[in-house]
């Protein structure tokens, strides 16, 4: 494949992954996020890229920032390149490349791979035979507030306190109380995530603490309260989802949702700042 600048293709870039598997299992008859055309391999000494041939009228940089505000377009697009870095997390060790990374021409493509030759090969030894599993973690949390309420030593304590105090400070205090019981259950929250995220730390390579997402994202009625992502050995991948489960089952308040294998989005950055577009 090539293509020069100024012509009215792009080159869609989805992957990385080490020419010597490829070599080994050459790349299926795939279509690409354009239907017109395949998926196809740019070789570039120990390193491939995979990638499809789009329209510049389709993925110009000014038509993309247009056509990502268009949902249903997105989510077809986004959807396809999901399903198919997945296809290809199942067949080589990749390094995932950003939804819309895009570049002029072969050349620079070529370019890219050269520039980070030394990061890249050192991603593939560091993803082969590794999954990225994500875990997120849920909880009432009025609900949680309650119990904690009746059976926290420290609001007990807080509440012995002020049955000591005079009958006009006590008026005070109790108003302040509900606060304080939120905050020791926050507390017990973030306890019970913390450990937890410690204990996975012994079966994971890697791992990332994201954002909680909002109820309005979730759409969910309980709160997110742990968001994780953990790049976990093959070998300990069924452990690791024992222990989970364990976690799971002894503790009622919290709701896991556990989702994977994916491909290492969360750990492959192969530069300081990580490649995130083309040009």
């Amino acid at each position: 494949m090539q293509v020069e600048a100024g012509t009215s293709k792009l080159i869609y870039l989805y992957a990385f992954i080490p020419t010597e598997e490829y070599e080994e299992n050459p790349l299926p008859h795939l279509k690409g996020i354009d239907p017109q055309h395949s998926m196809e391999c740019i070789v570039f000494d120990q390193i491939t890229a995979i990638t499809c041939l789009v329209k510049h009228e389709d993925f110009s940089e000014e038509v993309l920032q247009k056509k990502v505000e268009n949902m249903g377009w997105l989510q077809d697009k986004a959807f396809h390149h999901h399903e198919k870095m997945n296809a290809l997390h199942n067949r080589y060790t990749v390094i995932p490349l950003k939804f819309g990374t895009l570049y002029e021409n072969e050349d620079r493509v070529k370019e890219v791979m050269d520039t980070n030759k030394e990061g890249i090969m050192a991603q593939f030894i560091k993803l082969k035979n590794q999954q990225e599993w994500n875990v997120k973690i849920y909880t009432d949390k009025k609900k949680f507030i309650e119990e904690v309420e009746v059976s926290s030593p420290e609001i007990e304590k807080k509440k012995q306190e002020i049955k000591d105090l005079p009958r006009g400070k006590q008026y005070f205090e109790k108003k302040k109380m509900s606060q304080f019981v939120e905050n020791e259950a926050d507390k017990e929250i973030d306890r019970f995530c913390e450990c937890f995220h410690e204990q996975m730390t012994s079966y994971s390579k890697e791992e990332e603490v994201k954002k909680n997402w909002e109820r309005n994202l979730t759409g969910r009625k309980d709160d997110m309260c742990w968001n994780g992502a953990y790049l976990i050995p093959k070998e300990k991948v069924e452990q690791t989802l024992a222990f989970i489960k364990k976690i799971k089952d002894d503790h009622e308040n919290f709701t896991f949702e556990i989702t994977g294998p994916w491909p290492a989005y969360h750990f492959s950055n192969f530069t300081e700042r990580g490649e995130t577009n083309g040009g």
